[in-house]
């Protein structure tokens, strides 16, 4: 049963996604580090944007997986597993090397730093062993979780990739099923470590476990999405296109789900301790609105001419997502310097006179980056022969 290729072209949407994404993050960073997020009905919204990392999930599980996905519906071979991993940390790790070695050597307020943080930050270990939280850093916990998410995709692969191969209906079904085991599986984490039967370490809040739901929704959205590709694709799954497709209930749904998140019910925006229901209640809440907000992207119809697709298609914002990585990167640290620069104490407010400083020099950092680091370096690892690294062609990896 053949599938329909996809281009580049067909997901440039998820570019803009990317977008606003990390300036979700950026700009909930700048409002808690200036107090804004105190401020009344504007604060909640603006310190709920950490809602950014968890676009991030759900695109990495959407675009990562969907190879994978096809393959096991269509029996054909999947990504190599060298090629993948070769693409995965040249995607990632040279230009997080250039920051972090920036931050542990410039940034005054953490010098002098101790030696083990070098090993310990550059091999992201640094959300497995306490007492390395470094200040231009912090952004950085949802970084390590991505790259044990890398590491395990291509088991997570083959367990919903190995029965019904070739039977494009009933492998899509077992994956479903592989993925809706992930999101309980990941419930019940979240409900241990609140409830303090996984021990009252704040690190394991930052592992794969506690978000391998976010991921795994995302997955689910490239099964549907790929079945839909080839002939016969269940009723069911067209009524989810459809919903996909009407993008202003989607963003609509997105936009009151995102309010409620912002009231108390979904915990405090700031360190002060939270009730266990409360943090479950915001981490099922921003998956809910991750995914209505994404489904426009994922499955409707990316050449569409609706205002929404046109916005995220649009030549700055499609920039903004393809140097989003350096943003996400770079922003964290240059709001320290920006704020000792202008003499504004950590929580002494000038979020409106920082967030636009912050943003164009982020910008500048940003591009830099893609131009000096990231584009040469993909560029080169896509030029690289495919490295199977043995794996037998029947096999999702």
């Amino acid at each position: 049963m053949a599938a329909r290729s996809s281009s580049t072209e067909d997901f440039l949407l998820l570019n803009g996604y990317r977008a606003i994404a990390v300036f979700m993050v950026l700009t909930t960073h700048v409002a808690f580090n200036t107090g804004e997020i105190l401020t009344p009905v504007i604060g909640p919204l603006l310190g709920r944007m950490d809602l950014g990392v968890t676009l991030f999930f759900l695109l990495s599980g959407f675009l990562l997986y969907r190879p994978w996905a096809l393959s096991a519906m269509a029996d054909t071979r999947g990504p190599a597993l060298g090629t993948y991993a070769l693409r995965r940390a040249v995607r990632i790790l040279p230009a997080y090397w250039v920051m972090v070695a920036f931050v542990l050597l410039l940034l005054p307020e953490i010098q002098p730093v101790r030696w083990q943080a070098w090993p310990v930050h550059l091999g992201l270990l640094h959300i497995y062993i306490p007492g390395f939280t470094i200040e231009g850093l912090t952004q950085t916990w949802s970084l390590a979780t991505e790259v044990a998410f890398y590491a395990a995709l291509p088991l997570l692969a083959w367990l919903a990739g190995c029965r019904h191969r070739g039977n494009a209906t009933a492998s899509a079904r077992w994956q479903l099923i592989v993925l809706a085991v992930c999101v309980l599986a990941g419930w019940l984490f979240i409900v241990l470590r609140v409830s303090g039967a996984i021990g009252t370490s704040t690190m394991p809040g930052y592992w794969l476990p506690g978000f391998i739901d976010w991921f795994a929704l995302g997955m689910g959205c490239a099964v549907i999405q790929a079945r839909l590709t080839m002939a016969g694709a269940p009723a069911w799954m067209w009524r989810i296109r459809q919903i996909a497709e009407s993008t202003p209930w989607c963003l609509l749904i997105a936009a009151g789900l995102f309010v409620i998140a912002a009231t108390p019910l979904a915990g405090p925006l700031t360190f002060d301790p939270a009730q266990p229901n409360s943090l479950v209640i915001k981490h099922v809440l921003y998956g809910q609105i991750a995914v209505f907000l994404l489904l426009p992207g994922f499955l409707g119809r990316w050449g569409g001419g609706s205002t929404w697709a046109k916005t995220l298609r649009s030549p700055l914002v499609v920039y903004l997502g393809t140097i989003s990585y350096g943003v996400f990167l770079w922003h964290l640290v240059l709001l320290r310097f920006v704020q000792n620069g202008l003499g504004f104490p950590i929580f002494g407010g000038g979020f409106w006179i920082i967030f636009p400083l912050v943003v164009a020099i982020t910008i500048a950092f940003a591009s830099a980056s893609w131009f000096a680091i990231e584009r040469p370096l993909q560029n080169w690892a896509h030029r690289q022969p495919r490295r199977d690294a043995g794996v037998r062609e029947s096999l999702p990896t």
